[in-house]
Parts: structure tokens; C-alpha cells; sequence
């Protein structure tokens, strides 16, 4: 879920949804030792979703108004650097 979808909640809303994905973070980690799932980046996503919405929570508590990111603008490429011909390839 993120991150701007979040703000969008209510403080209610946002402690159930970290309690929601606990939850599914605990029985993961017995689907796991129990091998009946063997797909340990679920532990890794579900404890990202539970640290975003914390980080909205506490925005919330201090009364924090996020704002948007802007665009990012165009740069130049790089330019490709180019092979220096070694000492012993001199051309003849």
C-alpha cells in the first residue's frame, strides 16, 4: 500500500491496518516453520508495510503535512567514456 494512499486514513483506521499486517507477519512466520510456504519475502514486504504506516502514524501524531514530491527534471546523459588505446596496440 502506499504511502499517500495511507495519509488518506484515519488514525483508527491506520493502528488497525499495523495490527492487520502483524498478524499476517506472524502467521507467515509460522507457514514458514510449519513448510507449508516457503516464500520468505513476505516477511520483508509485510514489515515495510508496518514500518510505512507507523512512519504515518507519528506524521500524524506531530502534525506533519507531507507534500508532494516534484517531478524529477531531465538531465543530460552522460556522456560514454571512451577506451584509451594501451601501449602495446599502436597503431602502425
Amino acid at each position: 500500500m502506499e504511502a499517500q494512499e495511507l495519509r488518506q486514513l484515519s488514525v483508527e483506521e491506520l493502528k488497525g491496518r499495523v495490527n492487520q499486517f502483524k498478524e499476517e507477519l506472524v502467521r507467515a512466520r509460522f507457514k514458514v516453520q510449519s513448510s507449508e510456504e516457503r516464500d520468505t519475502s513476505l516477511f520483508k514486504k509485510l514489515k515495510r508495510d508496518v514500518a510505512r504506516v507507523q512512519t504515518v502514524l507519528s506524521e500524524k501524531a506531530r502534525g506533519v503535512e507531507v507534500v508532494s514530491k516534484k517531478p524529477l527534471e531531465d538531465k543530460p546523459a552522460k556522456k560514454a567514456k571512451t577506451k584509451k588505446a594501451s601501449k602495446g596496440s599502436e597503431a602502425v
